[in-house]
């Protein structure tokens, strides 16, 4: 029973702890509250308001004023003394302990108090920007008033450098002047936000005044001065050129000059309307057309000096490829006379002729313009830069022509050199065989012998012709050589076989009483030796058989033969 009053004494003691924490919390946060409320209240309204109103307000700042100030009104009417009774509610609630209630009032009052100080904060902001605006406004007058005067003041003092657009900015300037006294009547009378807008505006016509008065010297200093004067150089120019007789093609100097010049008044008289891009870029084609016609002038001076400069160069020239063409030709066709040309050579010497006429006919035909005082010297120039290019061709291809034909004598000769060459080799061959004294040749060996034989006659009745085709030759040469080597080939195999066979058959006769095989490859092999003049199977035959009788003695045997044969056997 004890336990539990001391427990119902605990639990009791733990409430009235809790009660009084739980009081004294809501109540620093109620006094937190009003200390926030108070200064609030405290704010310097008066000051703030008062320094807007010192801008002597009227029209829209006036209504900006007077918005704000209802604002503040209110707030200080009903809204201040709504946050005091939740004050007073929220401490007497909090004293009776109605803690729930106590806090959802603070809650409440946490909220309307920052709603409140939100308010606050935007209407000082408001009543400070009419302040701001208004100094602003005089800072950015006093700002665009100094640049106005000096336009003024430039416009005045040289107004001679803008020309026709002198009137056109006067009128501008003049306007600016309205819009600033638009600007002083509405900041006398107080209503600061319209005196901005007119400040804008302000602002944007002086900039682009400003940026025209920039602009304008420049391109009426083209017009009024640079431009006259080089059309007047041109002029001068031009007329200097005709004097001399100098032409120009596809273009009137004269007709252009004239068009330019009306170009060159109209664009300084449209300065007036202050299109100053539409002028800049009249200025530009302008001064385009003057540079080209420089360049023209300037090309067909440079283009008189060349022409005097090289005639003399491409006349001789054009001899000297006429000459060297002569007499190629000439050569080729002595040279056609005791060879075939194979390659069109007197044809391609036929054409660069005519190529080398056709120079010289424009070359005289420019002469007689120039004589004329007819010719067009950049054309001229251009003629002579295309036959100086035609003509180095031409020398380079009659140069290629030219050596080509001077191989024909000298493969004439090393033709005749092969062909002796040739026949002494044949006659070698068969000089070598007839030492052998061999029982026979095979037909096949004797048809190949006489067919390089023929072959060998045929080159020499080729080279013997009045008129030789030396690629026929060239060819026939290739073929020739090539089974002359073949017929030494096979007659030094010949040579070695009939040898070989010979001593083969001595070797084999140790053997012949004693060996039947031996006997008959024997008699086989003399049969192939004399009556078929077959030495490589007769070789083969014996060799054969010798080699089962005697392992390693064809081996031998030849080792023997190429160590101790006669070297003068070899063809």
């Amino acid at each position: 029973m004890e336990l539990i009053l001391i427990g119902i004494i605990i639990l009791a003691l733990v409430l009235y702890v809790g009660v009084i924490f739980y009081q004294r919390h809501n109540s620093k946060q109620i006094d937190a509250l009003q200390e926030q409320e108070q200064k609030m209240t405290k704010l310097p309204f008066k000051k703030t308001m008062s320094a807007a109103r010192q801008q002597g307000l009227a029209g829209q700042s006036q209504e900006e004023y007077a918005k704000w100030q209802e604002h503040l009104q209110e707030i200080q009417k009903n809204g201040f003394a709504d946050l005091e009774r939740k004050l007073l509610l929220a401490e007497t609630t909090n004293n009776r302990y109605r803690f729930f209630t106590a806090a959802k009032l603070i809650k409440e009052l946490t909220s309307q108090l920052t709603t409140t100080q939100e308010a606050l904060a935007e209407i000082v902001a408001g009543f400070k920007q009419i302040q701001t605006d208004a100094q602003a406004n005089q800072t950015k007058a006093k700002e665009l008033r100094e640049l106005y005067q000096k336009l003024r003041k430039q416009l005045l003092t040289k107004s001679f450098s803008y020309g026709a657009a002198a009137d056109g900015l006067e009128e501008k300037l003049s306007y600016l002047e309205t819009s600033f006294d638009k600007y002083n009547r509405f900041t006398k009378s107080g209503d600061h936000v319209e005196s901005k807008k007119i400040l804008t505006q302000l602002d944007k016509d002086i900039t682009e005044l400003n940026d025209l008065m920039k602009r304008i010297p420049p391109r009426f200093k083209e017009l009024n001065n640079e431009f006259p004067a080089q059309l007047d150089e041109l002029r001068q120019g031009y007329q200097r050129l005709s004097d001399a007789a100098y032409q120009f093609y596809d273009i009137d100097i004269a007709a252009e000059l004239s068009d330019l010049d009306q170009h060159v008044n109209a664009t300084r008289k449209s300065l007036k309307n202050l299109d100053l891009t539409a002028i800049e870029t009249t200025d530009q084609d302008i001064a385009r057309r003057i540079d080209h016609l420089y360049d023209v002038m300037e090309a067909e001076i440079k283009a008189h000096q060349e022409v005097e400069q090289r005639h003399d160069e491409l006349q001789a020239f054009i001899n000297h490829a006429t000459k060297q063409n002569h007499e190629l030709q000439i050569e080729l066709d002595h040279l056609n006379q005791s060879y075939t040309l194979n390659n069109d050579e007197l044809a391609q010497a036929k054409d660069l002729r005519q190529q080398i006429d056709e120079v010289n006919t424009t070359f005289e035909q420019d002469a007689q313009k120039v004589a004329a005082q007819t010719a067009v010297y950049s054309m001229v120039a251009e003629n002579y830069s295309t036959a100086f290019a035609t003509l180095a061709e031409i020398e380079k291809k009659q140069k290629a022509i030219n050596a080509s034909v001077q191989d024909l004598r000298k493969g004439e000769e090393e033709a005749q050199r092969s062909l002796q060459s040739f026949e002494f080799e044949i006659r070698n061959v068969k000089r070598q065989v007839e030492k052998l004294n061999l029982p026979g040749l095979s037909r096949q060996y004797l048809d190949f012998f006489f067919l390089v034989s023929d072959e060998i006659s045929k080159l020499d009745q080729e080279l013997n012709q009045v008129k030789i085709d030396l690629d026929v030759i060239t060819k026939a040469l290739i073929a020739t050589q090539e089974d002359l080597n073949k017929l030494k080939e096979e007659t030094n195999d010949m040579i070695n076989s009939a040898l070989l066979t010979e001593q083969l058959l001595q070797y084999a006769n140790r053997y012949r009483h004693s060996h039947a095989d031996i006997a008959q490859a024997s008699d086989e092999a003399l049969r192939l030796f004399n009556s078929d003049h077959d030495y490589k199977q007769a070789a083969e035959t014996i060799a054969t058989v010798l080699e089962q009788v005697e392992p390693g003695s064809y081996k031998k045997v030849e080792e023997s033969y190429y160590k101790t044969k006669d070297q003068d056997l070899q063809v």
